[in-house]
């Protein structure tokens, strides 16, 4: 028995890197937006044309990212409904979510991805605590956490040569927010739960959003276990319609903010390479590094890596932090309160808390080179032998083979509205 992938991914070189045999399913190509631009129609489709392939592997589990394999067949007892492929199948689903649910479920409509959400078969790893606290008091089975980490390859695994460095001090990644666009037109009534949210957190920074919304204010009703699939789908959207300002907001928090203040403090010194900056804000950046083999070694070649996040985690790393680590980079980088679960900060990477600290680090760092090597070359070791997908893969591995439902003897359920497409 093998695994089936679901799509080309990362997870190809995590199986040959742990020697589990595996088989790649191409699914249909995403809508216009982005890789989570797969409506019901798509999804439908995808499940007629993967479900031959997948049982003729005679799968032990199917695994994919972002749930971009998640597809239906059609309900033979009835026309206007579907099921879930992989109950069909009878084989346990795994989606590794480096995204929110509602991200990666964007196109889906509220009460279907409930249905789906509902299959005893289907994990779904989130990337950081919060989202996985969020996710498991909202009543959906079978959520682990499983954080991001960097591929499987061949790295250089030299120390860094200070003469060989071509850019002083850069950040590589998106602006991702429009919240605070002249055209954004939220609203109130939306912002005011996540200013009152941010807010709490000043003073409380470990109290969870969900818990700030749901426990401390009470502003609405949580989803509970005896809703109905609308029910859940009604309160599940009213939530996240008013967290939207809230992810813009730590957006800016931990990323735009500091992005802004170097830029006007040491201008050309400070490289930024990604899209938007431009059009959001007036600074000048670079576009995408467009090779991998470019990408990493930018991180060799640059004395000082900055790391900022999104606003998608309050404390999770991104993928950023182990992908600078793993080429053998310095990190230098917003702390964020799941770090040292992953680095030793001071000996493997650094982080900063505010402007001052994120300045004076800089400073330090370009004066002592032979520091930041050491530091940089730590933090390889560290990512090299704990923070590959390979990793986290034998870790998935592991939870569902150990903790899967039975699957021979369930039968598929149909999902309650019909779903024709």
């Amino acid at each position: 028995m093998s695994i089936v992938l679901l799509g080309e991914s990362w997870w190809q070189a995590a199986c040959d890197a742990l020697g589990e045999p595996y088989e790649v399913v191409p699914v249909t190509a995403p809508g216009p937006k982005g890789p989570y631009d797969r409506d019901l129609a798509s999804r439908r489709k995808c499940g007629a044309t993967i479900i031959e392939k997948v049982g003729a592997a005679d799968p032990e589990l199917i695994l994919d990212n972002g749930s971009v394999g998640l597809a239906f067949v059609d309900d033979p007892e009835n026309p206007d409904s579907a099921k879930l492929f992989h109950d069909v199948v009878g084989v346990p689903y795994v989606s590794h979510w480096v995204d929110p649910m509602v991200t990666v479920l964007q196109s889906l409509a509220a009460d279907v991805a409930w249905q789906c959400l509902q299959s005893p078969n289907w994990f779904k790893f989130a990337f950081d605590e919060p989202q996985t606290y969020e996710l498991t008091r909202m009543g959906i089975p079978n959520v682990r956490e499983s954080p991001m980490a960097a591929l499987d390859m061949d790295y250089n695994t030299n120390p860094l040569d200070p003469q060989e460095t071509s850019s002083l001090i850069s950040f590589v990644g998106c602006q991702n927010t429009s919240i605070f666009a002249s055209s954004s037109q939220l609203p109130g009534d939306w912002m005011f739960p996540s200013a009152l949210a941010q807010s709490v957190r000043c003073d409380m920074p470990d109290v969870a959003y969900y818990d700030i919304y749901f426990g401390l204010y009470g502003l609405n009703e949580p989803v509970l276990d005896s809703d109905t699939i609308q029910q859940k789908a009604r309160k599940s959207t009213l939530y996240y319609n008013r967290k939207l300002f809230y992810s813009g907001m730590r957006c800016l928090h931990q990323r735009d903010r500091f992005v802004l203040f170097l830029k006007k403090r040491l201008g050309d010194a400070f490289q930024i390479i990604g899209n938007r900056w431009d059009t959001a804000y007036g600074l000048k950046c670079q576009t995408r590094i467009p090779t991998t083999e470019g990408y990493l070694q930018h991180f060799r070649n640059c004395a000082i890596n900055l790391n900022f996040s999104n606003g998608n985690t309050d404390s999770g790393l991104n993928m950023r932090h182990f992908e600078i680590t793993a080429a053998g980079g310095f990190m230098l980088c917003y702390h964020q309160p799941q770090i040292d679960e992953f680095f030793e900060v001071g000996k493997e990477c650094d982080t900063f808390h505010n402007e001052h600290e994120l300045l004076e680090k800089i400073e330090f760092y370009i004066e002592h080179p032979e520091i930041r090597i050491q530091i940089a070359h730590a933090g390889q070791k560290r990512t090299l032998r704990e923070h590959l997908y390979s990793h986290r893969l034998a870790k998935i591995l592991k939870t569902v083979r150990s903790g899967s439902p039975s699957t021979g003897d369930k039968t598929p359920q149909s999902l309650q509205q019909p779903v024709g497409a």
